[in-house]
């Protein structure tokens, strides 16, 4: 498994905006509270989705989750006044939550009552039948009121619900490209190719395009990114590979990087960066346009002591496409879910549908050691309105154009494809192997992967 990077956090003043939230709980009649594993779509006894009441109090449920997961003890006492019910909130390595998932479903225990659910999970945890189905246990319009909720479906169970969003967007510095004689960002394939040759010719920047090359899941994205813009999917509909042929999106991505590094445009250094260290170049001023990266590091490159571009003008743009039209980005959430071993089902779901409530995501939004972009669309209008979502109409323009890279999960083979496609990747565009012979590689490591699993 790949390391998830984590967003540098976003500066936002939680007391206002925690003010002007609305109250989070909503008062009920207490049930009989009895604890129970659920069948599909089939809430435990006592249990009403979309409510806060104390049905549960005196449990305790232990939730499991990455650093930026860790919620404040303040705010979880509110969920236990609320709800009488105590939380014991653990934090672990993105990946080692995978490994502890993993060992403890296959001895027949569950890791957690919640636990991490990343994207790329999805297709493992849910093949698998590991986690239980959340369309009964929240309610419908929570569920369809985040754009990647649809990421953790799985044949029509929702199997987590987001708690954070992420998708791929262009991070470009206006001031350098004014300073080349370029007034809009790039918005196709060929704009690009041309704005970065001229900010080079003008001298303005000897390589001002950042991707990164090394073999890690950071230079896989921008690639999955751009076969998105171009309209194009990586798997067709039975899940074989979409990329291999020469007139594909895949293919034609491919040589548009290529291109790029052959012309000396993308740093000859990226071959050895993360998108956290091309995240860098470009918060220092080194690159003008960040080909594919998270709009939640936007707060880091507009705050003086993080980033010497903070005075630019930075905008957020959609990746650029073949033929200009915007034809849509992925998103990269991660969620909450509830393990089918667990036997405090309710007292889980209650306190999922908690953490989605405003003042929740705002604090974990706010909080420098979390720093999640809420995966509502109605948080991130409620930020924007307030003036506290950092470049918040470019966001906003892009938010509907973000679907899931993978329909019904990222496949069980994923981790490994990932880390393929980077090694194919940084082989072809140091010219140690052609284009066409590295996709038609990486096309039977996939069918291979998709047999195995």
């Amino acid at each position: 498994m790949q390391p998830r990077h984590r967003r540098l956090a976003a500066s936002v003043a939680a007391a206002a905006l925690l003010a002007g939230a609305a109250a989070c709980s909503s008062s009920g009649s207490g049930g009989s509270g009895a604890p129970g594993g659920t069948s599909a779509n089939t809430a435990p006894s006592g249990f009403k989705a979309g409510v806060l009441d104390r049905a549960y109090a005196g449990q305790t449920i232990s939730v499991l989750l990455p650093p930026w997961g860790d919620m404040a003890q303040s705010q979880l006492a509110k969920f236990t006044a609320a709800t009488g019910i105590k939380v014991n909130l653990q934090q672990m390595a993105w990946d080692s939550i995978h490994d502890k998932v993993v060992s403890a479903e296959a001895a027949g225990v569950a890791p957690a009552d919640v636990t991490e659910v990343d994207w790329s999970w999805v297709g493992q945890f849910g093949a698998a039948g590991w986690y239980a189905p959340l369309n009964d246990l929240l309610p419908k319009s929570l569920i369809s009121g985040s754009p990647v909720a649809s990421n953790f479906s799985v044949n029509g169970q929702q199997i987590a619900m987001p708690y954070n969003i992420d998708f791929r967007g262009m991070s470009v510095n206006m001031t350098l490209l004014k300073k080349a004689g370029i007034t809009t960002p790039p918005a196709t394939w060929a704009d690009l190719l041309t704005d970065a040759k001229q900010i080079k010719a003008k001298g303005v920047l000897a390589n001002p395009v950042g991707i990164p090359l090394s073999v890690t899941e950071g230079t896989s994205t921008p690639w999955y990114a751009l076969i998105k813009s171009a309209g194009g999917s990586l798997l067709n509909s039975s899940g074989d590979p979409a990329f291999s042929s020469a007139g594909s999106a895949g293919a034609q991505a491919l040589g548009f990087e290529a291109s790029l590094y052959k012309d000396g445009l993308i740093p000859a250094g990226e071959v050895n960066l993360t998108d956290q260290q091309t995240s860098s170049l470009f918060a220092s001023g080194q690159v003008a346009i960040e080909l594919s990266y998270s709009p939640s590091a936007l707060g880091g490159y507009l705050t003086p002591s993080t980033s010497k571009v903070a005075k630019d003008d930075i905008e957020f743009a959609p990746i650029p496409g073949t033929d200009g039209t915007k034809t849509g980005t992925f998103g990269l959430p991660e969620g909450l879910g509830i393990p089918k071993q667990s036997s405090h089902q309710g007292a889980a779901a209650m306190f999922i549908y908690w953490w989605e409530q405003l003042p929740q995501l705002l604090a974990s939004y706010d909080n420098p050691n979390m720093g999640n972009l809420p995966p509502l669309t109605s948080a991130l209008s409620y930020l924007n309105s307030k003036g506290k979502l950092v470049l918040g109409s470019d966001v906003m323009a892009i938010l509907p154009s973000v679907s899931p890279l993978f329909e019904g999960g990222a496949p069980v083979w994923y981790p490994q494809f990932s880390t393929d496609v980077a090694t194919m990747i940084q082989n072809v565009v140091e010219g140690k192997a052609s284009a066409a012979s590295a996709l038609s590689q990486l096309a039977s490591q996939a069918q291979s992967l998709k047999v195995q699993s």
